[in-house]
């Protein structure tokens, strides 16, 4: 199966899909298992919603296409606060919906307003199943059942590559959405497929993730993702991530020395728009100003110690969206890192294609959105 194209790997992964016109309307009430393993019963099509993260826009922007705001009623707008670039995007296809919501900080710390959300009226609060401990342990989620009020938990960033499509899954049956989360799972499935089958069998590659780079400035490196988030989107790609094995908890800083030490084959370096004073992150994310990405690559390429980082000198780092761990696109993450794995047995995959058309046919953004989720960085001589 390795000398076929990428193409005929993903065509016949296609062919093999569930046609997304067998999926039907929800029925109510219904009972659903999520994605902390929870029993939870919805009595009917929810219409108010309450999100914990609301970078699960993304996730909404798959089903509810038409308007992804138009059930939120409370949400932490993590996107107006801490990329403008995505937020001015989305803001500016749904102008009336998008700002009708109240923006409530909902901590991963368990701080949450209660009174504010019994007041919005909800019949469905959404949380990453990352916050379980804290939302248990601050009583929120046993007050809300009290209260009536359904609590389904999600995953987009844990385990993102096995979760994120069972996250849409899911929220298709809750939101009677089950036709576009078919289209979106097939898409999914077909696309991480072929990638595994291309890759099958290759030496893995070692791979250094710094995630968030640059959002401190230029005096800092390296904080990274271990067997979570990033770190899973890795080995998903068939990469070894470096960070499972120099950390001890899920994140955390790992030393210059120790990244030498590693020789990591390829360096990936997560970026967006971040707002504080101090970052020089490659503005990775919305936008068509490839130039600037690059050259945001480049002055973090030539901090004090990367010219001993092996993959540095060989020239194998590249850049990617920091919130595609958060999102369930990020199929565009794996692809992307694959190719730059395995440039060899990925020649014809184009990953830029994949995103594109991602958000053309599964979201109704417009054609021309400004995507610039993956960037080569420039040589260092």
């Amino acid at each position: 199966m390795k000398n076929l194209s990428f193409s005929r790997l993903l065509c016949l992964g296609l062919a093999l899909m569930l046609p997304a016109s067998m999926a039907g309307a929800t029925d109510y009430p219904l009972t659903v298992t999520d994605l902390a393993g929870r029993s939870v019963e919805i009595g009917h099509e929810p219409k108010r919603i309450v999100l914990q993260d609301g970078r699960d826009l993304f996730s909404l922007a798959l089903l509810d296409r038409a308007d992804p705001f138009k059930r939120i009623v409370v949400w932490n707008n993590l996107l107006a606060r801490s990329d403008k670039q995505a937020w001015s995007v989305f803001e500016s296809k749904w102008p009336q919906s998008a700002n009708q919501a109240v923006d409530m900080r909902f901590g991963d710390e368990g701080q949450v307003n209660l009174e504010q959300i019994v007041a919005a009226k909800p019949d469905l609060v959404i949380v990453q199943a990352r916050v379980k401990p804290v939302l248990d342990d601050a009583n929120v989620t046993a007050r809300l059942k009290e209260l009536g009020i359904p609590v389904v938990m999600i995953d987009t960033q844990v385990d993102p590559a096995v979760d994120a499509p069972k996250t849409v899954t899911l929220l298709g049956k809750v939101l009677n959405r089950e036709k576009e989360a078919q289209e979106f799972a097939d898409f999914y499935e077909s696309h991480l497929n072929a990638v595994e089958t291309a890759i099958a069998g290759a030496p893995k590659p070692k791979v250094f993730v710094e995630a968030k780079a640059g959002q401190k400035g230029l005096d800092t490196c390296c904080f990274t993702h271990g067997d979570v988030f990033f770190g899973k989107l890795a080995q998903a790609a068939g990469g070894i991530n470096l960070g499972s094995s120099l950390l001890k908890t899920r994140t955390g800083d790992v030393t210059m020395e120790s990244v030498i030490s590693a020789a990591p084959d390829v360096f990936v370096m997560s970026g967006s728009p971040f707002t504080n004073a101090n970052s020089v992150s490659p503005p990775l994310g919305f936008t068509n100003d490839k130039a600037k990405i690059e050259a945001a690559l480049g002055a973090l390429e030539h901090r004090q110690g990367f010219d001993h980082i092996k993959a540095i000198t060989d020239g194998r780092v590249i850049g990617l969206y920091h919130q595609l761990y958060a999102s369930p696109w990020n199929i565009f993450a794996i692809e992307y890192m694959a190719k730059a794995f395995y440039p060899e047995r990925l020649k014809d995959l184009h990953p830029d294609a994949t995103l594109h058309t991602l958000v053309s046919s599964l979201t109704d953004l417009p054609k021309d959105t400004p995507l610039t989720f993956g960037v080569q960085a420039p040589t260092v001589h």
